[in-house]
C-alpha cells in the first residue's frame, strides 16, 4: 500500500528542497532518493486520518486556484521576483495540498527549473492551460499578462458554470419536495386510513388498493428500497466511468430537449474561450487545439476535435476543420472564417463565446420558464392523484350511506 512521505533533502548543488513523495516504504523512498543523488536529511511519513474508501484531499478547488493568481499577479506586477511572490503565498496557503505542491514548486524553481516545468511537474492537480500560458509568458518575458489573461477566462468560465447551477436549484428543489410529500404519504399516512379502510370492510377501488399495498411493502421493506437503489446508482456510477459508458452518457447529453443545447454550448464556448487563450500567448496552433480540445468536458465533441486538431496538422484550415465535426454552430464557424482570413482569428474567438454566453443565458431562460409551470404540474397530478386514492373510499361511503 503507499504512502505518503515528507522528505527534506539536499541536493548536488548544495540547495535544501522539501518535497512530497509516495511510496511503498521509508525504505523505498530513500532507494529511490538515492538513485537520483539527493541527500536526505529528514524523512517522515505524512499521518492523517481517513477512511479507506475515502482517501486523503488532493485538490484544488477553482476558487482557492483563481484567488492564488490574482495575488501572483499583483505581486509580479509590483516588482517582487516569483520567488518572493511564491514565499509570501505559501505561508497563507490553508488548503495542505496546495500549500504542499507550492512548496514543492518552489524547491523545484530554486534548483533550476522553470516557473511553467514546476507547474507541469505536479501533474493533474493543475490544468494543463495554466502551464502551458506560463510557459508562453516566460518567452515573452511578460508573467503578469499571461496571469490577467488566465484570471480572465476563469472568472468568464466561472461565471458560465454559475448561472447554470443556479438554473438547476429551482427544478431540483421542487423535484425534491414533491419526492419527500410523496414519501410522507405513502409510509405515514396511508398507513393510517388503511386500517379506517379495513374497519369499514368496504370494497376498495383499484388505485387505494395498489397504494395500500405499496404502502404496507414500503413500510416494512424501505431498507431494501434504499440498497437497492444505491446498487443501482453505483453500478450507473462505475457504468459511466468506463469508456463505452461515457461515450454513451455524453452522446445522450447533446440530444436532450434545450438542455442538451445548453450542454452543447457551453462545452463549445470552453474551447473557443481557451484556444483564443492559448493563441494569445503565442501557443501554435496545433498545441492550442490539443489542449483546448481537452477542455470541453464530452468525450465524443473532445474525439471530433482530435479529428479537426489532425486536420490542421495536414494544412486544413481551422474553420474548415471544425466545420467538419458537425458539433460547431454554423454561427460559430462563420465567424472563426471571417477571422481566419482577416488575420484576427483571437479577438473573433472571443467574439464567438460572448455571442455563445448569451445564446446560453436565452436558453436558460426558457427552460426556466418552461420548467417551472411543467414540475408544478406533475406535482399538483401526483399530489392530487395520491389525494384521490384516499377520498375515493370515502366519497363512495359517503354515497352509500345517504342512499
Amino acid at each position: 500500500m503507499m504512502a505518503e512521505f515528507i522528505c527534506t533533502l539536499a541536493t548536488a548543488g548544495g540547495q535544501v528542497v522539501t518535497r512530497t513523495l509516495n511510496g511503498e516504504s521509508e525504505e523505498a523512498v530513500r532507494t529511490a532518493l538515492a538513485e537520483q543523488d539527493l541527500l536526505v536529511l529528514a524523512l517522515r511519513r505524512k499521518v492523517g486520518f481517513s477512511l479507506p474508501f475515502m482517501g486523503q484531499r488532493r485538490h484544488v478547488s477553482t476558487s482557492e486556484f483563481l484567488v492564488f493568481n490574482q495575488e501572483l499577479a499583483a505581486l509580479t506586477k509590483a516588482g517582487l521576483p516569483i520567488l518572493g511572490s511564491l514565499d509570501m503565498l505559501i505561508e497563507r496557503q490553508k488548503n495542505e495540498a496546495f500549500h504542499q505542491a507550492l512548496v514543492t514548486i518552489r524547491d523545484d524553481i530554486r534548483s533550476g527549473a522553470s516557473l511553467s516545468e514546476a507547474f507541469h511537474n505536479q501533474g493533474a492537480l493543475f490544468p494543463p492551460l495554466y502551464a502551458t500560458s506560463l510557459a508562453s509568458g516566460e518567452r515573452s518575458g511578460e508573467i503578469a499578462t499571461v496571469l490577467e489573461r488566465y484570471i480572465s477566462y476563469t472568472q468568464s468560465v466561472a461565471a458560465v458554470q454559475k448561472k447554470l447551477i443556479a438554473a438547476a436549484v429551482y427544478p431540483l428543489i421542487l423535484m425534491f419536495a414533491m419526492i419527500v410529500v410523496i414519501f410522507v404519504m405513502i409510509i405515514f399516512v396511508f398507513p393510517m386510513f388503511g386500517e379506517f379502510f379495513s374497519s369499514m370492510k368496504a370494497d376498495l377501488p383499484l388505485p387505494t388498493k395498489i397504494l395500500l399495498g405499496a404502502s404496507g411493502w414500503l413500510e416494512k421493506h424501505y431498507i431494501l428500497l434504499f440498497l437497492g437503489m444505491a446498487v443501482l446508482g453505483s453500478g450507473f456510477f462505475w457504468w459511466k466511468r468506463t469508456p463505452a459508458g461515457t461515450r454513451t452518457v455524453d452522446t445522450i447529453k447533446f440530444k436532450l430537449p434545450i438542455i442538451g443545447q445548453i450542454l452543447h454550448y457551453y462545452s463549445v464556448t470552453r474551447f473557443t474561450r481557451t484556444l483564443g487563450t492559448l493563441l494569445s500567448g503565442g501557443i501554435p496552433m496545433v498545441g492550442s487545439l490539443q489542449i483546448a480540445s481537452r477542455t470541453v468536458g464530452n468525450s465524443v465533441f473532445e474525439a471530433k476535435l482530435d479529428e479537426a486538431c489532425q486536420r490542421v496538422k495536414e494544412g486544413g484550415s481551422l474553420w474548415e476543420s471544425l466545420e467538419a465535426t458537425g458539433l460547431m454552430p454554423e454561427m460559430a464557424v462563420g465567424m472563426i472564417r471571417v477571422g481566419e482570413s482577416s488575420g484576427s482569428l483571437n479577438p473573433m474567438l472571443d467574439r464567438v463565446s460572448e455571442f455563445l454566453d448569451e445564446k446560453i443565458d436565452q436558453r436558460i431562460q426558457t427552460l426556466l420558464s418552461l420548467m417551472e409551470p411543467v414540475l408544478l404540474l406533475v406535482m399538483a397530478v401526483v399530489v392530487g392523484g395520491l389525494l384521490l386514492a384516499i377520498y375515493m373510499p370515502l366519497l363512495s361511503s359517503f354515497s352509500s350511506a345517504q342512499m
